[in-house]
């Protein structure tokens, strides 16, 4: 665990020697006898003290929570996520979660709890309403639990792509394009004599 482990003898007044333990400069526990029994003692106290806090905590619920994004419940109406629009600017999908949830002004919360062992399990929940889970090892569940989340959203939400280098789309089109059609439109187009916009700017004296 890269921790410091150090043993501290001390002489007693029945010349015997009491040995103690300490891990990261904490006291663990203690033995007696010889300086060598003392030590094998103290040693063998610490083992147990320490397999007693690790099932302790093995045995407690450990949740922690990421939130991402603007909560719409400060305004008291909390948006419906048949709404939602998925934004998606990385093939990563926690960001391609976390853009949506500020694209679209809403929450997206990482629940993390632990299971058995290493394995941990991430919720994902998009303004409070649960849409996809995984279970794993802490450092990629969020990522797996992310990507489950994006693909389940898809299937009933549009998709908005910002990113061109993601492959060639037929209805992608660049900016210069729409620059350069709404350019020609614009000289194409006229706006007819009974559009009210029309009528209030001649009586301003345009033509």
């Amino acid at each position: 665990n890269k921790m410091s482990v150090e043993y501290k003898y001390e002489l007693m007044p029945n010349r015997s020697w009491r040995c103690q333990v300490y891990l990261q400069d904490h006291c663990l526990a203690e033995g007696f006898g010889t300086k060598k029994i003392s030590k094998h003692a103290a040693a063998e106290e610490a083992l147990k003290i320490l397999q007693k806090m690790q099932s302790n905590i093995a045995s407690l619920k450990v949740t922690q929570v990421q939130k991402v994004g603007c909560s719409s419940r400060s305004s008291g109406r909390k948006k419906d996520l048949k709404d939602l629009v998925i934004y998606e600017n990385s093939s990563n999908p926690v960001c391609t979660l976390n853009d949506t949830a500020q694209f679209n002004k809403m929450t997206v919360e990482y629940v993390f709890e632990r299971m058995t062992g290493m394995r941990w399990k991430c919720k994902v929940m998009l303004e409070d309403e649960f849409i996809a889970e995984a279970v794993g090892v802490k450092k990629s569940v969020k990522h797996e639990a992310a990507e489950e989340a994006v693909k389940i959203l898809k299937k009933t939400q549009p998709t908005v792509v910002n990113n061109l280098k993601k492959g060639t789309v037929e209805d992608v089109i660049s900016r210069n394009e729409i620059r350069g059609r709404s350019a020609e439109e614009a000289f194409k187009q006229k706006i007819k004599e009974d559009n009210i916009g029309n009528q209030i700017l001649r009586k301003m004296g345009w033509t």
